[in-house]
């Protein structure tokens, strides 16, 4: 595209501080920021919106998937501790499914808590980097441009935005070089009127009853063209609110969420669904006759984009090996979960009952770049592990294993990259991660880690 020229300062000043810098306030970003600051680093977490949470609070996404081995959490540590929180402000329905605004509020309460400097509405925008380190990341906010300089720093941006500002090489998508689609979540609130009397207190038992017809409307529908959703069906959980129904249906293929342009089409086309998908139910369902919108999520929801490579690389291959490792920081259940990144389907592949995957410490460590971690979705994995390892309680114990690994080498005097993996694992454990061998999967693995054979691309490239 055509360049221009312009003026930009040469010097910035050096408005921030900290021997922790997390960018993103995400699932990720407040296990990383949490953890850091209880194991005593002075940590600074910057966050684009005015509030925490991510994809579970900005983009409203619901419930939280189950991340289990015989019915414990494998995540228990700080996320089961901001479920908790949200809880206290009656956000759950005493299981996964959780209000967006508690989760707000739950995890501005731990990192506070924890001694975690808050520094709402700024972003990443440009990273100096001297060799193997960065030395300063540059932030934007209402202020303008200034530096913000730390002594480790952890990516938790689900996009790999500073890590790919920094020149990390990274993948992009699966076979087809697109990525799972985007959905922006949203809900509607049902009209007791609606509902059949005797199910009033219960309202998704009338709903359960009539999902094979609300499936065969949308089939029809799709084939008449009054909705442009490529979704294969309609999914959709119950919320808190027992009147309340949460949808996870819109589906935006090829768009890729790391370009603006993209990305608000994205936002444009999502909310043309909803309008569709709103329209069909009110006019054909009764049980819809006199719903409401309740809620539209603020943000799209991004299933994946950037996958940063690094130190390490796990694949379908370890996946389906329930491949362990000596220094993993966190262990997942969940199954590969890819939503046809080019249109309909849905492939979901389980581990069999009792087997679990991990993820080594070298995922989450960039290749080029030695003081930064990343504690987010975008770690060092294939197009099909990340669609198992992306959802919200895993991606949580990522933002734990960086924020710790990072507060070890702050006292160490070292960058993240030189922390023992071993002792990092040991000290996830001290802190009620659920990584301690009480248990081996069938026949695990024990071949080398492989390299990414994918092509690989950089922010210039």
């Amino acid at each position: 595209m055509p360049t221009l020229p312009v003026t930009l300062p040469r010097q910035l000043p050096l408005a921030q501080e900290s021997q922790v810098l997390v960018v993103g306030g995400g699932p990720g970003g407040i296990g990383a920021a949490v953890a850091a600051a209880r194991q005593g680093a002075d940590v600074l977490l910057v966050e684009h919106y005015g509030f925490l949470g991510g994809m579970a609070s900005a983009g409203e996404v619901n419930p939280f998937m189950p991340n289990n081995l015989k019915g414990k959490p494998l995540d228990a540590g700080i996320y089961t501790e901001w479920r908790d929180r949200m809880a206290t402000y009656g956000g759950t329905d005493g299981g996964d499914t959780f209000d967006p605004n508690c989760a707000r509020l739950a995890a501005e309460d731990l990192c506070l808590e924890a001694g975690v400097r808050l520094l709402y509405h700024h972003r990443a925008v440009h990273v100096e980097r001297t060799g193997r380190r960065i030395d300063a990341v540059v932030l934007h906010s209402k202020s303008g441009l200034y530096l913000a300089k730390a002594a480790n720093y952890i990516d938790s941006t689900g996009d790999g935005d500073l890590a790919a500002l920094a020149g990390c090489t990274f993948e992009f998508g699966g076979a087809s070089g697109h990525c799972q689609p985007m959905t922006l979540c949203f809900k509607l609130k049902l009209d007791p009127q609606d509902v059949p009397a005797e199910q009033r207190d219960d309202p998704h038992r009338a709903l359960r009853q009539i999902m094979p017809q609300i499936q065969e409307l949308w089939k029809q529908a799709q084939a008449d063209g009054r909705v442009e959703c490529p979704r294969e069906n309609v999914l959709l959980f119950r919320g808190v609110d027992r009147g309340v129904v949460h949808f996870n249906t819109t589906r935006v293929i090829h768009r890729n969420a790391t370009q603006g342009a993209e990305l608000s089409d994205a936002e444009i086309q999502a909310r043309r669904q909803l309008r569709q998908i709103f329209a069909l139910l009110k006019s054909a369902v009764p049980l819809f006759a006199h719903a409401s919108i309740y809620s539209i999520a603020p943000q799209i929801g991004v299933r994946e984009s950037r996958r940063i490579l690094g130190r390490n690389y796990v694949t379908a291959a370890d996946y389906e090996a329930g491949r362990t490792f000596p220094d993993a920081v966190a262990r997942v259940t969940y199954p590969i979960d890819i939503h046809n990144p080019d249109g309909t389907g849905t492939v979901l592949k389980h581990l069999p009952p009792g087997r679990w995957y991990e993820i080594p410490f070298g995922c989450l460590l960039p290749r080029e770049v030695d003081n930064l971690a990343v504690g987010s979705r975008c770690i060092s994995v294939d197009h099909a592990v990340h669609s198992s390892v992306r959802v919200m309680p895993p991606v949580c114990s990522l933002g734990q294993a960086a924020g710790t690994a990072a507060a070890m080498a702050t006292a160490a005097k070292i960058d993240v990259s030189q922390v023992d993996g071993l002792a990092l694992r040991q000290n996830l454990i001290a802190q009620g991660r659920n990584l301690v061998d009480d248990a081996v999967p069938a026949a695990p693995s024990t071949e080398p880690l492989r390299t990414p054979r994918n092509k690989t691309t950089s922010l210039s490239a």
